[in-house]
């Protein structure tokens, strides 16, 4: 039987469906795009079209995910900086010991230059904007350096200059690394050098820059950068 002037039901795509997932495919391969393209010739040497060419992608349909080449910028420095906070804070969770959470932090990040190449051109020649950076590093990096100093693990008489110094060491560092003018133990030298500057004794900040670099848990068992 048929029923007549059933009513006629209009469904909306799920939400994550088809064209959701499309969207995040392609804002994906700009995103990819400008990593690459950014890490070889820096932000101003790259144009949108350049960026759209190489993710495949028209270059009128850019700016229906970005509205200017600073904003797919800063979405890019965002998911890179988080991504490598998220990891190293899971080897800094296995010690206590908050001098060597700090060495753990420098270490990891300068590691990960040393194994992906493109992640560290990206960090050295965008200058890494200082207000992306201190948004997704630095409070962290803050809160480490507070609480040192306040259970008198660390002898620092500025805390901000001791940070910014910190921070422009580790760049310098992974400048020079990129460069081929460092050894692979870098990041336990220069490790060794940020903990000196807080106070650490040259004896102890040496032999926490040196202890073994926790591996990064996952279901699968260890991630290495």
């Amino acid at each position: 039987m048929v029923l007549q002037d059933a009513p006629i039901e209009i469904t909306q795509p799920p939400v994550g469906g088809r064209i959701e997932r499309r969207k995040a495919r392609t804002r994906a391969r700009l995103l990819a795009a400008a990593r690459e393209l950014f890490a070889k010739r820096g932000l101003e040497g790259t144009a949108i079209a350049d960026i759209a060419e190489n993710a495949d992608v028209a270059t009128g349909s850019f700016y229906n995910y970005f509205a200017t080449k600073q904003e797919l910028l800063e979405a890019l420095l965002e998911d890179e900086l988080s991504r490598q906070l998220e990891l190293l804070q899971a080897r800094q969770a296995q010690t206590e010991d908050v001098a060597e959470k700090i060495s753990i932090a420098h270490r990891h990040l300068v590691r990960v230059a040393q194994t992906d190449p493109s992640w560290g051109w990206l960090f050295v020649r965008l200058d890494l904007p200082y207000r992306a950076a201190w948004s997704t590093l630095g409070g962290a990096a803050e809160r480490d350096l507070t609480d040192g100093i306040t259970l008198g693990r660390f002898d620092v008489a500025d805390p901000a200059l001791a940070l910014a110094a910190s921070g422009g060491a580790l760049l310098a560092v992974i400048q020079a690394q990129l460069s081929g003018d460092l050894g692979p133990d870098a990041d336990a030298a220069h490790a060794e050098g940020v903990l000196r500057s807080f106070g650490i004794a040259p004896s102890e900040a040496a032999a926490i820059a040196n202890r073994p670099l926790p591996e990064i848990p996952s279901p699968g068992g260890s991630e290495e950068p």
